[in-house]
């Protein structure tokens, strides 16, 4: 059962890795949108 279970934890560390860098990317993207919503709404 260990080592199912170490399998697991590696396939889902491989599957983890992507899915963090994706969440950070939207993170920042909508950031970045609501920075630049700001601004406009600022200027206009």
């Amino acid at each position: 059962m260990e080592n199912l279970e170490d399998i697991v934890l590696d396939d889902n560390e491989e599957a983890l890795a992507p899915a963090v860098v994706i969440a950070t990317v939207a993170l920042l993207a909508v950031f970045v949108v609501g920075v630049l919503v700001s601004l406009v709404g600022l200027v206009a």
